[in-house]
C-alpha cells in the first residue's frame, strides 16, 4: 500500500472527514429560522457564493478569518436590507454547525485502521471553537496526535508557515514522509504543493486546475486506504 511510504498523514476536517456540506445547510436553515426567513435552495447558493469569495481573500492573506465570519453574515443579510452584528450571527451559526454526527461514512473505520501504522494529525483552516467541539461530538480526538487549527497557530493552508509550525511540533525530518490529505485545491493541494509534500485530493466537489495537481486524487476519503 502506498501509504506504506508516509510516517505522518495530515488531515483537513471539513469535507474530508466531515460531512460540512450537510452541517452547514442544516446550521443555515436554523439560522433563518431564528429570523424569520425562509430557507430555499436559491438563498443558501447565495450564501455560499459570498462565504466562498471571502474564504478566499482569507487564503490570499487579504482578510483575517474573524473578517470572513463576521462579514459573510453582514453581506447576506443586506440581501434582505438587514442590518445584523456578523460576530453575534456567527456565534449562532457556529453553535448550530457544531451539532450532531457529521462523519462520512466509513471514517472510524478508517482512521481506526490508519492508527496502527501511521501517525495522524488534523490541519484545519476553520474555526478553533467550532472545530473542536465538531470533533468532540464526533469523538474522534483519540485518533490524532494533535490538532492544528489556523487561527490558534497563527497561520494558514496554503502558506509555508502554517506548514513549518506544525513540523516543528511534531518532529518532522523527512518531508517525504508527509502527506496531506484534503478536499481543497486552493488551500490543501497547493499548501501542500507550497511546502514541497506530497498530497492527496478528496475530489469531492470535482474542481480542477491545471496549476494545482495534488500526488493522488481519490473520490471519497475512505478510498484513502486503496491507493
Amino acid at each position: 500500500m502506498i501509504l506504506d511510504k508516509y510516517k505522518y498523514l495530515l488531515f483537513d476536517l471539513d469535507d474530508t472527514l466531515l460531512d460540512f456540506g450537510k452541517a452547514q445547510v442544516l446550521a443555515f436553515k436554523k439560522l433563518l429560522e431564528d429570523e424569520n426567513i425562509e430557507y430555499s435552495d436559491e438563498l443558501f447558493e447565495q450564501y455560499e457564493t459570498i462565504n466562498k469569495s471571502l474564504w478566499r481573500s482569507f487564503e490570499r492573506g487579504e482578510i483575517s478569518n474573524k473578517e470572513v465570519t463576521s462579514e459573510r453574515f453582514i453581506r447576506f443579510f443586506a440581501l434582505f436590507d438587514r442590518k445584523v452584528d456578523g460576530s453575534e450571527v456567527d456565534n449562532r451559526y457556529r453553535s448550530y454547525l457544531a451539532e450532531g454526527n457529521q462523519l462520512f461514512e466509513g471514517i472510524i473505520e478508517m482512521l481506526e485502521k490508519l492508527t496502527l501504522t501511521n501517525k495522524l494529525y488534523v490541519a484545519s483552516n476553520g474555526i478553533g471553537v467550532t472545530q473542536h467541539r465538531r470533533l468532540k461530538n464526533n469523538n474522534l480526538n483519540k485518533y490524532f496526535e494533535k490538532i492544528f487549527i489556523s487561527e490558534e497557530i497563527g497561520s494558514k493552508k496554503p502558506d509555508r508557515e502554517f506548514f513549518d509550525i506544525i513540523f516543528k511540533e511534531i518532529g518532522v525530518e523527512n518531508k517525504n514522509e508527509v502527506l496531506m490529505i484534503g478536499d481543497t485545491l486552493t488551500s490543501d493541494i497547493l499548501g501542500a504543493n507550497n511546502i514541497g509534500i506530497d498530497s492527496c485530493l478528496v475530489d469531492i466537489h470535482k474542481i480542477s486546475n491545471p496549476e494545482i495537481v495534488p500526488t493522488y486524487k481519490i473520490e471519497k476519503t475512505i478510498d484513502l486506504l486503496e491507493i
